[in-house]
């Protein structure tokens, strides 16, 4: 007959954890039902925890990889409820590990396939150890750790993929009817940083922040050099719109990517980044114009490249431009600028800062959703055109495409 003991008089494990048998294990029961089919398993090494029942449907014994004292008894019964609940609403028995659970959230999702390629390898990269483990036996600390750990080289980019990791791990845990580990892991917040040309400004003080001419000739010198990839820059700048989102666009619909419609003066996205969906943004004259300097293009990308996706971005052209600045060549524009350069001139214009966000393919940030977008998208015939006059004041010209 098994002997038993107090689970939770930690006095009690303690003593019989001490007394490691010459040979085999001895097994103890809890003293009462509270702990039905737990045993505490004493070695010559280690005490371990063990569940002897069924579970999932099935008879098992189950070792749950959990030693006394690291883990008490309630906090290693609370593994196996967790199992039990994993199980019931069918988030499956199919998911055995974290991994699992992250290709069962990619799967139900509707992110794209570059999406899916980009989050994927960033926890095979940062967060294996976590991907390889039973969701029951992924603790905060464990995920804190691996966050904490994370070092890309290549400073502020550390925090995305800190911010990355931990929402990717979360919507795998989403998918289970078991307590999510990652909601209590914290990360660095998401700091706007300045645009470079800002920077700049700051350590030479006879530069004028407003004047852009220095950042459009390094757009325009791009256009020269390659007009594909100056073209996108330049739609970056009078849009406002995320890179991601201008480079992946086409000239003919296929459902998945945003195209061009030049009839009507939109650019249209099934869904933007931002997680908008089946969004029209109008755009000015001076985009339109642009647009059209490439339409001759073969290609069924409107920005095409030699790359794995078919267009340009990433490592494939849309790098920091660099423009000469007191006798030295250096950077005056990342690609994320053009957002906050398109803002500014939006305020320069006098539009609603919700006008700003539906131009730029942003989520609605107040009002009646409704409502909003009826009024907006009426504003939006206008708003364009009001916003490239205040761009060309800032840039110093009016871009001509003629030739």
């Amino acid at each position: 007959m098994t002997p038993t003991i107090n689970f939770d008089s930690v006095p009690q494990v303690r003593k019989v954890a001490g007394n490691k048998p010459d040979a085999g294990t001895t097994w103890y029961a809890h003293d009462g039902d509270k702990y039905p089919c737990f045993y505490l398993g004493v070695g010559k090494t280690r005490a371990s925890w063990y569940f002897k029942g069924r579970l999932n449907g099935r008879s098992q014994q189950k070792a749950l990889k959990a030693t006394f004292p690291d883990t008490t008894a309630a906090q290693a019964f609370a593994k196996i409820k967790a199992l039990g609940e994993m199980h019931k609403d069918g988030a499956s028995a199919d998911i055995k590990t974290v991994r699992d659970a992250w290709m069962h959230h990619c799967a139900s999702s509707q992110m794209s396939d570059r999406h899916q390629a980009d989050m994927t390898g960033k926890l095979e990269r940062w967060a294996s150890e976590i991907l390889d483990k039973s969701p029951t036996d992924v603790s905060t600390i464990m995920i804190q750790k691996v966050i904490n750990a994370i070092d890309t080289g290549r400073g502020n980019n550390s925090a995305a993929t800190k911010r990355h990791i931990r929402v990717a791990l979360s919507s795998a845990f989403n998918r289970l009817s078991i307590r999510n580990p990652a909601e209590g892991v914290t990360v660095p917040k998401a700091n706007e940083r300045p645009p470079i040309w800002y920077d700049l400004c700051d350590i030479h003080r006879d530069l004028d922040p407003d004047d852009l001419s220095i950042v459009w000739a390094a757009i325009w010198e791009k256009r020269e050099q390659n007009i594909i990839l100056g073209t996108a820059w330049l739609l970056m700048l009078f849009t406002g719109i995320r890179s991601e989102d201008v480079c992946s666009l086409r000239w003919e619909a296929d459902g998945r990517h945003g195209f061009v419609d030049l009839q009507r003066k939109e650019l249209v996205f099934p869904k933007l980044k931002s997680g908008v969906r089946n969004r029209a943004l109008p755009i000015g004259d001076i985009a339109t114009n642009a647009l059209l300097s490439v339409r001759h293009s073969d290609s069924e990308w409107v920005f095409p490249a030699n790359s794995v996706t078919g267009y340009v971005g990433g490592g494939h052209g849309l790098d920091t431009l660099k423009a000469m600045v007191e006798g030295k060549r250096v950077a005056v524009i990342r690609p994320h600028d053009t957002r906050k350069f398109f803002q500014e001139a939006c305020n320069e214009a006098l539009l609603p800062d919700h006008v700003m966000h539906y131009l730029r393919g942003d989520k609605a940030t107040q009002g009646d959703g409704k409502m909003l977008m009826k009024y907006t998208a009426r504003v939006g015939t206008s708003a364009p055109n009001m916003v490239e006059t205040v761009m060309s004041e800032r840039i110093k010209t009016t871009p001509n495409f003629a030739g």
